[in-house]
């Protein structure tokens, strides 16, 4: 058999709306911007990645000539080329990495029928659990979907849990005050009992002054963990000192070179592993062995991925050996994705990876191409796009961290 050989990258840039504008310390977000990459083989043979929307066109040409030619099983050379192009990157090099990576990855599945799960390894988990990520909302153009009150968080997290059966419920702070914040988690805590596993999540926007008074108070209702609550490792093992809920993060260890200095000064219990933070697929599997050597629990972030990014996250999640945690789930906020047969959605809580060959999931064309025709008419641009749209609720405004 001829060995595999890339012959062409392409980027397509792509926009899904969402159900409700979701909110955050950094405003408001309306629709999914992401990047779908696709690696064409010269047997005629495609792989599929994707990653953040902004990476462009042109930064993908910029590496076109590395992979073109290559064989995709070589993707830790070819990707390694992209980390290590320049000291100083303009961008962050992960993202890009990491999108290529499971193109490459999914390639690689397809020409020998084999999912990307035993590529890595095989299955530890043959199903993976997953949290609901229940966000505070602006309603949408029809008038529906508005998240503001402690009591729209609680209705909002009854009908996932009814839907879905999840075990785990993440609330997104940040957006209204500190106490808001403590309060729908004091709710969530009354309606759902002791037995379901809670998350707050500030985005980093406290003080650590704040987050260790709002955590004091969040220690008796036992949260799972307590994400980010302030910017950087300092302010962390400032706020971890003080609280007994264990602190987890995705914002001050992202990358390898992160990883020591914050866990050396006590900064986090638990690391939010994320595929494009870190690089890709088997550097998140590596994450996984990091953590275990060190004595940090492990979880799985997750930042408004379509079809494509949510069964490679599922996918490496069943394969990493020492995550206990569920993961979050933002795929579930889509009105519809980019693959044959829509959105993957759990059951009872959980979630298996599918079982076809490379990321185990089909692009539906007809989808694509719609939703590639909305990026480019720039009719849904939002703040993951253009900073000068932060809140759709509040013109002129614009982030400014801390908040509270």
């Amino acid at each position: 058999m001829a060995p595999l050989k890339i012959e062409a990258i392409e980027c397509i840039p792509v926009t899904v709306p969402i159900e409700a504008p979701i909110l955050t310390c950094y405003g408001s977000l309306a629709a999914y911007p992401r990047v779908l990459v696709k690696i064409v083989a010269e047997n005629g043979m495609v792989g599929y990645g994707e990653t953040a929307a902004r990476y462009k066109p042109e930064t993908f040409r910029m590496f076109e000539s590395i992979f073109k030619g290559a064989n995709p099983w070589e993707s830790t050379r070819l990707i390694s080329r992209i980390k290590h192009w320049n000291y100083y990157p303009w961008q962050k090099p992960e993202p890009l990495m990491a999108g290529l990576e499971l193109a490459c990855l999914d390639l690689v599945g397809k020409s020998i029928g084999e999912p990307l799960h035993r590529i890595l390894g095989g299955k530890i988990h043959k199903e993976v659990p997953v949290a609901s990520y229940v966000f505070y909302r602006h309603a949408n153009a029809a008038g529906q979907g508005k998240i503001h009150t402690v009591d729209e968080v609680v209705a909002f997290a009854k009908a996932q849990v009814a839907q879905y059966g999840f075990g785990a419920l993440k609330l997104k702070g940040g957006y209204f005050s500190p106490e808001t914040d403590r309060d729908a988690l004091v709710a969530l805590r009354d309606t759902f009992g002791r037995d379901m596993r809670l998350r707050l999540d500030p985005q980093g926007c406290w003080t650590p002054v704040t987050a260790v008074r709002i955590g004091r108070q969040l220690d008796a209702i036992d949260l799972e963990y307590y994400e980010d609550p302030c910017w950087n490792a300092a302010g962390m093992a400032r706020v971890k000192k003080s609280v007994t809920t264990p602190l987890a993060t995705n914002m001050c260890v992202t990358q390898f070179e992160e990883f020591h200095p914050a866990t050396s000064i006590g900064a986090v219990d638990v690391v939010l592993s994320d595929i494009w933070y870190w690089g890709g697929a088997r550097a998140t599997m590596a994450v996984d062995r990091m953590c275990h050597a060190s004595g940090i629990d492990l979880g799985m972030h997750s930042s408004a991925e379509l079809g494509v990014g949510w069964a490679a996250m599922i996918h490496v999640a069943s394969a990493m050996p020492h995550m206990k945690l569920a993961i979050d789930c933002m795929n579930l906020h889509l009105t519809d994705d980019i693959i044959v047969g829509g959105k993957l959605v759990p059951k009872n809580g959980t979630i298996a990876p599918p079982d076809g060959p490379g990321l185990g999931v089909e692009i539906d064309e007809a989808k694509l191409k719609k939703y590639a025709e909305l990026a480019r008419s720039g009719s849904a641009s939002d703040r993951f796009l253009d900073p000068t749209l932060a809140d759709s609720a509040r013109p002129g405004w614009h982030p400014h961290s801390p908040t509270w």
